[in-house]
């Protein structure tokens, strides 16, 4: 094992938001421990911006006084995970990742289920996900979301709802894609961004999904805010949600 210890459909007004996010942290600080995935099957321009963006948040106090402290491992189970509030799944290849014998998932769900979080962007919620779309089938951390296989590189545009507003702080943004899903569910309630345009095909449908599992909580992005146009603000918030802090 390696460890490698290193110190986003409804409108609302930005502006009042983003004084609600300040508002909501800015007594809550503590240091959120974050677990970072970088083994087989990672694509890792995403370990690298999920790592500047934690900086920059630390560096700018973009969550208030709560800081970030992660490591990166290339396993994962029960040892590795003892200690970390939030386990991060960056893009790369989700069959890899559901192959790999060096991630076990039952570890995986006994760490959300006992109240910790957990975030996958692209890869990591295609793996964390029900249910692929006429592929296979995730390690069921969101029961009751599935995903569908898209191949969009590029950006495009999401749009907030008022379930995500705690989380993205802007009615609409720009983000990258790069092959991630674009996800179905009956549950309207776990919906934080949808599509906002066609480019991937799927307008409308959920773009990141906030879900909990037992006593912990997951969200699954499609697209990529740790690449360009990076988002810092928004990734770090995605962590923060995940940890309970906000």
């Amino acid at each position: 094992m390696g460890l490698i210890i290193l110190v986003l459909s409804i409108n609302f007004n930005i502006t009042n938001i983003m004084a609600s996010n300040n508002s909501i942290i800015q007594n809550n600080s503590s240091k959120i421990k974050v677990l970072i995935f970088d083994g087989d099957g990672v694509m890792g321009s995403s370990v690298i911006g999920i790592i500047n963006c934690l900086n920059e948040s630390n560096n700018k106090n973009l969550t208030g006084n709560n800081k970030f402290e992660y490591s990166t491992t290339d396993v994962i189970d029960s040892n590795s995970l003892s200690g970390y509030d939030v386990l991060v799944m960056p893009g790369g290849d989700a069959p890899t990742y559901l192959s790999n014998d060096e991630i076990d998932s039952i570890s995986i769900k006994q760490f959300v289920q006992g109240g910790k979080g957990y975030l996958g962007i692209c890869a990591g919620a295609y793996a964390a996900s029900n249910y692929v779309r006429g592929y296979y089938s995730g390690w069921g951390l969101t029961p009751d979301v599935n995903t569908i296989n898209e191949e969009y590189e590029g950006l495009l545009s999401i749009s907030t709802t008022l379930n995500g507003n705690t989380v993205i702080n802007e009615s609409q943004t720009n983000i990258h894609m790069e092959n991630g899903p674009a996800m179905y569910t009956n549950n309207s309630q776990i919906v934080m961004a949808t599509f906002a345009d066609n480019n991937t095909g799927y307008q409308n449908y959920p773009a990141i999904i906030g879900d909990t599992y037992g006593s912990g909580r997951v969200i699954l992005s499609g697209p990529h805010p740790e690449l360009d146009p990076v988002n810092p603000k928004l990734l770090s918030y995605m962590v923060l949600w995940c940890s309970k802090k906000i």
